[in-house]
């Protein structure tokens, strides 16, 4: 844990100012160690260089474990391969995204702080930090493989990863110029109240981006997808063995792959301009291994949440935020209003 994190860095209990005391450190970096709240006098382990701010909540406790699951997957190479995560790649989509979302990033003095909250296995925050390097990014995740995603990233002086929850985030409010969410929110029990912590740490003037499921009939490869969790699966992929529910999106796909390949060919056609972020020549195996890894993200976590423009529109209106790009679907961006 690098010392400037501390800059930000609060209690998610009572949000108090945290010291740190360590052993081992060197060159501002606190290795093993703990922070102790100077408010409600908690203390939480800092472990192989990482924060760990999570509370216990028996309501996540599932999700959280599927998360790690899936990411240490990924993490070992038994999924898809780093450069691509969920179909897409990832160099691409934060091409695309950085052009899209952050607009004034550059242009802001050095040093602000930027988050990926529900970072997984770090890669969008790896981009984002190799791409602004003025500027601080911080990445949590509530899985156990946010250890291994900081020590792949161990290079980026400007890089910071903290195990904690969305729903209570360990920062201090306003004190972010840019936050991002990306397919996270949606899978708390509830999407407003991870929406209202996440949105809370966004300064005047400062950026927030959120990707949330769309409603079935604003985007037709979503809809299809919520068939395979509603209706094939019953909804029960989280109340099976993680080993149990990945398998049977192994048999799936291969049951299904010929329609698969016609539904993702049918979809990269009415995508591939607005959506420049696919490879642009995939292997059948390729394939294969995004659509069982998608899968599996779709029909395993508990909670999945879907919202509409409209909705979600009204949710930043409500805390403070502008006028809201939301041309893509399940893609928000909008800025907090300076008089919030």
């Amino acid at each position: 844990m690098k010392r400037e994190l501390l800059a930000i860095l609060r209690c998610p209990h009572c949000r108090g100012e945290l010291h740190v005391a360590g052993n081992g450190e060197q060159e501002g970096e606190v290795e093993d160690g703990e922070l102790s709240c100077v408010g409600c006098r908690r203390h939480y382990p800092v472990v192989q260089g990482v924060p760990r701010l999570l509370l216990q909540d028996g309501l996540v406790a599932r999700t959280r474990s599927g998360f790690t699951y899936q990411w240490n997957k990924r993490q070992t190479g038994r999924a898809e391969r780093r450069a691509v995560v969920y179909g897409y790649e990832i160099g691409k989509f934060m091409d695309w995204f950085v052009g899209e979302f952050t607009p004034g990033l550059s242009a802001r003095a050095s040093g602000a702080w930027l988050l990926d909250a529900g970072c997984g296995s770090g890669e969008k925050a790896r981009e984002l930090a190799r791409r602004f390097p003025q500027h601080q990014v911080v990445a949590i995740d509530q899985s156990n493989a946010i250890a291994r995603a900081a020590w792949e990233n161990r290079d980026l002086p400007n890089l910071h990863f903290v195990q904690a929850n969305v729903w209570f985030p360990p920062f201090a409010n306003h004190s972010l110029q840019f936050a991002m969410s990306i397919g996270v929110l949606h899978h708390t029990p509830d999407t407003l109240r991870a929406f209202r912590a996440i949105g809370a740490l966004v300064a005047p003037g400062g950026d927030f981006m959120t990707w949330l499921y769309p409603l079935p009939e604003e985007d037709s490869f979503w809809a299809g997808l919520y068939r395979q969790r509603d209706s094939h699966f019953l909804k029960l992929g989280h109340r099976l063995p993680h080993w149990m529910t990945i398998a049977l999106c192994h048999a799936y796909i291969a049951v299904f792959f010929p329609l698969v390949l016609r539904f993702l060919k049918a979809q990269y056609r009415v995508n591939k301009d607005r959506f420049p972020i696919y490879p642009d020549r995939p292997t059948l195996g390729e394939l294969y291994r995004s659509s069982v890894f998608l899968s599996f993200d779709n029909v395993m976590p508990p909670h999945q949440f879907r919202h509409g423009r409209p909705e979600v529109r009204g949710w930043y209106r409500q805390h403070g935020f502008g006028a809201v790009n939301d041309r893509y679907p399940g893609f928000f961006h909008a800025i907090r209003g300076h008089a919030a």
